[in-house]
């Protein structure tokens, strides 16, 4: 779950002050079940006790948020998009886990939008979501995750509504819309319904957080509302509980709970207990070309990237010429992240842009041109 943190750590100067934070949250409390009754909020001692210090506090902070969305469901009426959402049987597109799922030696990327972290502060100013996310899709990103928690990471709800509007304006062209992740601390299945009605393909479950039951129980209601979920371990005993309560997608956060300490040795040991007709994804620790094909190598087929690509992003987008913003760093990292090179056959060190392997001969530049 503190990778979820760290994954989650990012700002942009969007007005983001508390008053538009609290507008842009409004709309969204308070749901209902089949019976029509209200789905009372659900305690952290009904989800995990024994994680983190660090998330202690925000999975404090996201039972309030809960509790307020509930109520105003629940004020609203059956008629509320959320409310419906949450009484019928929705069918699962399939669309986020089918993005990802590629051949074998073929890497994915999930493209994140973050403006800022806990653990590293200010990451980048992002004032237009929907315009990175088309630099995202430009480049061939499988998939883009959007942080929705305001407090930690400086994101909302509307960051994820736009971002579902720009990639929906791409239906008739080629390569078709990214599906769009929530990426937030879920506890409560009325986030998932929330997320489904602003338009996203799937939500993020982290088991540290939740614990087994609670696992189930919320993949369950991602199936019953009609959305995926990207399942996030740590550990061996998370992956068991993830394939256990039938994750499709599975992410391997590289940055330990307790100690903040990314490795990609995490993603090499937890690799073999996925099994292949899962998807896998790497999360955390992936700055350059050479970690993804490293990864790609071990098998993941997806890679979680945020932090370099908005940093490089906004690097970009301070040049002064329309052509330098037009081929941006972000858009020539998604293009090394999937390129064919080897970790094996190619470059010593991240330092080195050439590569001896198949579609690794191009610098990050050249393949941002």
């Amino acid at each position: 779950m503190i990778a979820f943190v760290s994954a989650f750590f990012g700002v942009s100067g969007r007005g983001t002050g508390p008053a538009l934070a609290q507008r842009r949250s409004s709309g969204l409390n308070g749901v209902r079940s089949k019976r029509n009754s209200v789905v009372p909020a659900r305690m952290t001692t009904d989800i995990k006790t024994d994680v983190p210090d660090v998330l202690k506090s925000i999975l404090a902070r996201k039972e309030e948020e809960v509790a307020k969305l509930k109520a105003e469901v629940e004020a609203a009426g059956p008629d509320h998009p959320i409310a419906k959402r949450l009484a019928g049987e929705n069918e699962v597109s399939g669309v986020f886990y089918s993005a990802l799922k590629r051949p074998n030696n073929t890497l994915t990327v999930i493209a994140e939008i973050k403006r800022k972290s806990p653990s590293k502060g200010h990451i980048a100013y992002i004032k237009d979501p929907a315009l990175l996310s088309r630099t995202y899709w430009e480049a061939g990103a499988s998939c883009i995750s959007v942080l929705t928690d305001y407090e930690g990471f400086g994101g909302t709800l509307d960051d994820l509504r736009e971002v579902v509007s720009e990639q929906n304006s791409y239906k008739d062209e080629y390569p078709p819309p990214c599906p769009v992740l929530r990426k937030d601390f879920t506890i409560d299945e009325i986030q998932i319904a929330e997320a489904a009605v602003a338009g996203a393909s799937a939500v993020l479950l982290i088991v540290s957080a939740l614990g087994e039951k609670r696992t189930k129980e919320l993949l369950d209601a991602c199936n019953r509302i009609g959305i995926e979920a990207l399942v996030e371990v740590h550990d061996e005993d998370e992956v068991k509980i993830a394939i256990d309560s039938g994750a499709k997608i599975i992410g391997v956060n590289n940055r330990n709970l307790r100690t903040f300490e990314v490795s990609l040795e995490t993603a090499r040991r937890l690799r073999p207990l996925i099994p292949d007709d899962v998807v896998s994804v790497a999360e955390s620790g992936i700055s350059g070309n050479l970690d993804a094909w490293e990864l790609r190598d071990m098998g993941y087929n997806s890679i979680l990237v945020g932090e370099s690509l908005c940093r490089a992003y906004e690097l970009s987008m301070e040049t002064t010429t329309m052509y330098q913003r037009g081929y941006n760093q972000a858009k020539g990292l998604i293009l090394a992240f999937k390129a064919k090179g080897s970790v094996q056959f190619g470059p010593t060190t991240s330092a080195a842009f050439y590569g001896k392997g198949e579609g690794a001969k191009e610098t990050l530049g050249e393949m941002s041109i």
